[in-house]
This record gives structure tokens, C-alpha cells and sequence, in this order.
């Protein structure tokens, strides 16, 4: 199926007679929210294994496992941490965001700003948090 872009489905939305048919013609387009998904679709293009990537990530396996097989959805931060884990780079980060419905990384936003610099110089997670903690931002371990 060819993809239909953003503005269009807007278009659709907007200016359908019911909601009924706006969902019809729309629904092909929409995204995928099952975080677990797109998680384990990127262990398999990174050839990695979850318990690597969690230790990574600084996320303890009992929660991090929970993140994906779908049993909890991740708070934000947590998924930072994973696609730090994951070793995604800053535009791989940001499509994860975007497909699944969370804010993608913004430089102006101090907290953001510090996670851009640690992504697109590959620093570990305990590196971004002492980077964090040296701006008096909110740590990945508090």
C-alpha cells in the first residue's frame, strides 16, 4: 500500500462528513502503537539481545523485560534509556518517537539537549547521567 502523507490524512479528518469515514480512510495510515513491536523489531535489526541492551541502558531486567513483551509501556525517560541501550542514533531515536506517540527529542529543552549531545557522541548511559547531574537535570538513576 502506498503511504499516504501527514497533511493529507489532516486533510481527510477535517473535512470528512462522519467519523465513521474518516476512520475508514485514515485507519490504513495510522501507526502502530505497540511499543513492544518496534523494540524487538530494532533487537533484531541491532542483532541484540534484550538483557545487553537493558544492562545498557541501566534498566533492570525485571522492568525492562516487562517493556518488551508489552506488560508495561515505558515512562519516556525509560525509553531513552532503551534506545541508548540499543545504540540508535539520533534520527532512529526520534522515529521510534514519532511512530509510537511520544515528543521526540528537542535541542531546546535543557534535559533533551543533554541526550542529543550523549546519542550523537555515543556515551554510555552513565556518562549522559553524569552530564545530566553536572546540569542539575533529571538523572536516568536517581
Amino acid at each position: 500500500m502506498e503511504e499516504k502523507d501527514t497533511d493529507k490524512l489532516l486533510h481527510s479528518l477535517k473535512n470528512a462528513k462522519s467519523f465513521k469515514s474518516a476512520i475508514s480512510e485514515t485507519k490504513p495510515y495510522t501507526v502502530d502503537v505497540e511499543i513492544k513491536n518496534y523494540l524487538n523489531s530494532w533487537l533484531e535489526k541491532k542483532n541484540i539481545s534484550k538483557s545487553n541492551v537493558l544492562k545498557n541502558a541501566g534498566i533492570t531486567e525485571a522492568t525492562g523485560y516487562q517493556y518488551f513483551d508489552g506488560k508495561r509501556k515505558p515512562p519516556r525517560e525509560k525509553l531513552v534509556a532503551i534506545t541508548i541501550g540499543l545504540d540508535l542514533t539520533l534520527e532512529e531515536t526520534n522515529t521510534l518517537f514519532k511512530q509510537i506517540g511520544y515528543a521526540q527529542l528537542y535541542p531546546k529543552h535543557p534535559w533533551d539537549a543533554v541526550i542529543i549531545y550523549g546519542i550523537t557522541h555515543h556515551l554510555s548511559i552513565e556518562a549522559i547521567d553524569d552530564l545530566l547531574y553536572e546540569e542539575g537535570l533529571k538523572t536516568f538513576i536517581c
